[in-house]
């Protein structure tokens, strides 16, 4: 890994660190002021949804202000939301709690959301053709390493200083992003060519079934690792006898086995393609999900559920890489004017979105589901829809494959 990759490595950690650390803090103060789990719920995804909200705006902006201009202005504003955070404790009422928190949330979503975009972008602006496919993939592994250290750094210095110390120790460091977006500033990332000659890009070329069908490959892969998030608990607790401290333990095999995946991820790339890679990320959605509530005649086991999990979460790995890649690709085969680094930004807006969208739709199509059928018959279903879709891909594949010969 060359030094700027490794830098971007650093920063998209940090910036995974951020997203997670609200998870074990949050409630804290929600319990002091008495604050339902559903307002709760709504605070911690309105950064998601302000993410959503941002993406769009992003090539825009690219254009005004440059990468390393708005990339240092993302990563300043998200560092302070974080110490912010760390003063909600300090706040005397319920009401002036509401409007700070979901205000200062809305500004980190839309400050997280730019600086994810940029990251991807830029990775794949700086590696070389032959380093790009590695260069997203540990970009993954990054963005997994700072998801699990946020709980566990806010966990850690929770014990240590109580509610304030985490914030305070992450928002600063996370200000080291803003120096080292300084060193990737030495990089040639804001070449841009004439704006008027890429304008309407994204609308004239997004509408094509093979960009549609990538974009709904990185959907489904989260979809497939958040759809259980209001059951699994529940299920485990209550069908296995399960403590809640272990069932906790359940929610992270996806994401070690998605780490394990992305070391042997080119192997397979190489061995069934580029089309192939992503369709068997589709089917290991479709058994994961079938096995995290095994119905008759697989047998109801523990290990079942464990395989299953292993490999929702690890489809992530096959899914998201190629598609990303492909879909780049795709852009500047439909709009040839389309230069490559605007087609890159387009791509990782496109990427961030999806991304976005299926961390809202899967606890709620999960939740909905499982409320009216049953978490057995929600898994079930979900199932059955992936393996339709992995079905589609296919006879896409087929069909592309036969007017080649």
């Amino acid at each position: 890994m060359r030094t700027p990759q490794l830098i971007l490595f650093t920063m998209n950690a940090l910036n995974g660190m951020a997203y997670s650390i609200i998870s074990p803090l949050f409630p804290v103060i929600g319990e002091e002021f008495q604050m339902s789990d559903a307002v709760l719920g709504y605070l911690i995804s309105t950064c998601a949804f302000m993410s959503f909200l941002a993406a769009p705006f992003i090539p825009k902006f690219i254009e005004k202000f440059g990468r390393i201009d708005l990339l240092y202005a993302s990563t300043f504003t998200e560092a302070t939301c974080i110490i912010l955070y760390g003063f909600f404790n300090y706040i005397p009422t319920y009401g002036v709690l509401l409007f700070t928190s979901f205000t200062i949330r809305a500004i980190h979503g839309f400050a997280a959301g730019t600086v994810c975009i940029m990251l991807y972008s830029i990775i794949q602006i700086i590696s070389s053709k032959d380093e790009v496919e590695e260069a997203i993939g540990n970009m993954e592994i990054a963005w997994c390493i700072g998801l699990s250290a946020g709980p566990l750094v806010g966990s850690v210095f929770y014990g240590i200083g109580g509610y304030t110390l985490p914030f305070i120790v992450l928002g600063l460091s996370l200000y080291i992003s803003v120096y080292l977006t300084k060193i990737i500033s030495h990089e040639k990332v804001n070449d841009l060519e004439d704006p008027e000659k890429n304008k309407n890009s994204i609308l004239k070329t997004i509408f094509h079934p093979s960009i549609i069908l990538n974009l709904g490959t990185v959907t489904i892969g989260i979809l497939v690792t958040t759809y259980y998030f209001p059951c699994l608990s529940n299920h485990l607790t209550q069908n296995y006898n399960l403590s809640v401290s272990v069932a906790a333990l359940f929610f992270i095999i996806g994401m070690v086995v998605y780490l394990i995946f992305l070391q042997f991820y080119k192997q397979v790339r190489i061995k069934i393609g580029m089309h192939g890679t992503p369709t068997l990320g589709v089917l290991m959605t479709a058994v994961g999900a079938l096995l995290i509530f095994p119905v008759p005649p697989i047998p109801q086991s523990l290990i079942f559920i464990v395989i299953g999990l292993g490999l929702a979460g690890g489809a992530g790995a096959p899914l998201n890489i190629p598609a990303l890649m492909n879909i780049s690709i795709d852009l500047k085969y439909y709009d040839p004017s389309l230069d490559k680094n605007k087609a890159n930004d387009i791509a990782a807006t496109l990427y961030s979105v999806v991304n976005n969208i299926g961390d809202f739709a899967g606890p709620t199509i999960g939740g909905f589901l499982s409320t009216k059928y049953g978490f057995d018959n929600c898994c079930l279903i979900l199932s059955c829809s992936f393996f339709i879709y992995c079905i589609t891909i296919l006879g896409i594949i087929i069909s592309d494959f036969k007017k080649l010969i």
